[in-house]
């Protein structure tokens, strides 16, 4: 695989931008997996396009866990919140490079979302296995790259490396969006 190269913060702003809906629209794409009292993980979240809508579907009682690598996105994520009345239910955690960044987070989740950042992560086989670990067992992953940004055997690559750490497809493996649904086992 290529380099890993990571989207700047300030590309946060532009994955918020309102006509974004029309191909990926939250509801459509997370809605179906979600359900009040959940606990979700929302990884390489950025600004927070998917968390906040997220956080809406988990309601009160659940969480979304926010990882990212940079500081500043989750300045705008909380903000964002704030605003929304979401706060609560928003957990940023900041990806350094420490296993305690990952601490507590055990079979705790119920669905995990990892929309078009794999590519950006040098050591895919850790994260799929980190992801794994964090999923509760009959968990869902929703895994998606942006194509034409990705290459097809790039994302099966990275297709095998979720099945190398345990997860098994709970879909046909869509290649001209770039998408899979996996299943903790």
């Amino acid at each position: 695989m290529e380099k890993s190269k990571v989207c700047p913060w300030w590309m946060g702003y532009l994955l918020l931008f309102p006509l974004r809906k029309i191909r990926h629209n939250p509801d459509q794409i997370a809605g179906p997996f979600l359900k009040p009292g959940m606990k979700v993980i929302d990884y390489g979240s950025a600004m927070g396009y998917f968390s906040l809508p997220m956080a809406r579907m988990v309601g009160e009682t659940g969480r979304v866990y926010c990882f990212d690598i940079q500081p500043r996105m989750f300045v705008n994520l909380l903000r964002r919140a704030r605003k929304a009345g979401l706060e609560q239910r928003i957990e940023p955690r900041l990806i350094t490079g420490s296993d305690r960044d990952f601490e507590g987070m055990d079979q705790l989740a119920d669905f995990a979302l990892l929309f078009a950042v794999a590519h950006e992560v040098p050591d895919q086989e850790a994260l799929f296995a980190r992801l794994y670990r964090m999923l509760k067992p009959g968990a869902t992953l929703f895994f998606a790259e942006p194509p034409g940004h990705v290459k097809i055997r790039e994302f099966l690559r990275s297709v095998s490396w979720a099945e190398k750490a345990g997860f098994r497809k709970s879909s046909a493996v869509d290649l001209r969006k770039l998408t899979v649904l996996f299943q903790k086992i």
